[in-house]
């Protein structure tokens, strides 16, 4: 019995998606699931991997690695108070203990006024972490782009299977056709030999979908963050994904403005130049505003020694540093954050380089692609409709049972095609709006 298409080729992703879902899950081979499949709207991944995804918690914990450090350089230029006891015991002269005389309990404070290089320090440490920020949204567009071709693939091939499995069942009812006409001797066995081979491919191309399928579901769980014992069932999703990609220079415009991993060079960049600045400003003079108190016990022989014993003591002032003489240790240092400088700028303008040549790259397949999903559906025209005149043909008597099923395999296989093409051509889009930035406003 013939399945009846939709006439809409436009929208192929509504088509027979109710049969074809239902037929693969009662199919699936191997995986053992009965409970009731969860379904899962293309959004609601998106949502899912965003929020349990690995390699973006990953991304996430280097974000607060690098806030972390930024607050460390920044406290330099905070108030800094420790509290602390000396006690000893003292025999002869008071000696210091860790650089401070002997005492009861003593309270250091110290505070950085001027020091251009832990300056600089403290703004490379900033522009780390806003490359850390640009490299997490780039790690959820990786993500996002993952799960969603891998969604779409899963879609693509279940609505696949129900097509390729009437295939391989019209190419196991030709064999038998032929291999009745050369019992009657009105076909050589060569042909009964080339039908048998074209029956095994056909149930080969269903085991290796099914297996497609298997792993592509897998794939999905493992994005998301659904449990493994879960089974998942996809829903046709409607995208309108753009239309018009004849503006190759506004698309490489959007690239290189929004590309989240560009801006990460760029921080990364501006990190670099930072380091450089400091190490050039570790010449400069460093000011540090630092303070004592220390409560002192006579047990510590200090009225032996000194000629007048106070016990609450307290020093107020500024530590101030004036490098001299450190030529050899600053030249290497400058070498090396200069070459770490030169390095990132290459990278960033690799990358710049890499984007615009993607973006001319994925427009230019977007545009063969959709040329390609006409052709498609043009021939998936021509054969529902040579399959319709066959039929016509058939009840009259003028063809035999074989040339239908013959008729039936081209017209599966153009819908094959047709499901090919357009996962070919969304998955170009999909790549080009990761590109611009735009993928995360499109999708959720």
């Amino acid at each position: 019995m013939r399945i009846n298409k939709l006439a809409s080729i436009g929208t192929p992703l509504h088509i027979l998606i109710s049969f074809a879902t239902a037929l693969v899950l009662s199919a699936s081979p191997a995986n053992g699931q009965t409970a009731t499949p969860q379904k899962i709207t293309l959004k609601e991944a998106a949502a899912l991997v965003l929020k349990n995804n690995r390699t973006v918690q990953m991304a996430e914990i280097g974000v607060a690695r690098s806030t972390a450090e930024y607050a460390q350089a920044r406290s330099i230029f905070r108030p800094q108070v420790l509290l602390g006891s000396g006690l000893a015991y003292s025999k002869g002269f008071p000696l210091s203990i860790e650089g401070a005389a002997p005492s009861i309990f003593q309270v250091n404070a110290s505070q950085a006024l001027f020091d251009q290089s832990l300056r600089n320090m403290e703004r490379q440490a900033g522009a780390a972490r806003d490359s850390a920020n640009n490299s997490l949204a780039d790690q959820r567009d990786l993500a996002l782009v993952e799960t969603v071709l891998v969604y779409l693939d899963l879609d693509r091939s279940r609505r696949s299977l129900a097509h390729v499995r009437e295939q391989a069942r019209g190419a196991e009812t030709t064999a038998s056709l032929i291999d009745e006409r050369v019992s009657a001797g009105l076909d050589t066995p060569l042909e009964a030999a080339k039908g048998r081979l074209a029956a095994a491919r056909a149930r080969s191309a269903v085991k290796t979908l099914e297996n497609s399928i298997a792993l592509l579901e897998f794939s999905l769980r493992d994005l998301t963050g659904i449990p493994q014992s879960e089974s998942i069932e996809t829903i046709a999703p409607e995208l309108n994904l753009l239309a018009d990609v004849s503006e190759v220079a506004a698309f490489s415009e959007l690239a290189l403005a929004r590309s989240p991993a560009l801006a990460a060079l760029d921080d990364d960049v501006r990190s670099r130049e930072f380091a450089v600045r400091s190490e050039k400003a570790s010449r400069w003079p460093r000011v540090n505003l630092v303070g004592q108190y220390a409560l002192f016990s006579k047990h510590n022989n200090y009225e032996d020694y000194f000629q007048r014993f106070e016990r609450n003591n307290i020093t107020i002032g500024a530590s101030i540093v004036v490098p001299l003489y450190e030529r050899e240790s600053f030249n290497a240092r400058m070498s090396k954050a200069e070459a770490e400088l030169r390095a990132a700028q290459n990278l960033r303008d690799s990358a710049r380089a890499g984007i615009m040549q993607q973006v001319r790259a994925l427009t230019a397949t977007i545009s063969q692609q959709l040329d390609a999903r006409e052709v498609a559906q043009l021939e998936l025209e021509v054969a529902r409709k040579t399959l319709d005149s066959i039929l016509a043909q058939y009840e009259e008597g003028r063809v035999n049972r074989l040339v239908v099923e013959q008729s039936r395999i081209e017209e599966n296989h153009a819908w094959v095609n047709l499901f090919d093409v357009e996962y070919q051509a969304e998955r170009s889009k999909i790549e080009l709006l990761k590109l611009t930035g735009e993928l995360q406003a499109t999708l959720l």
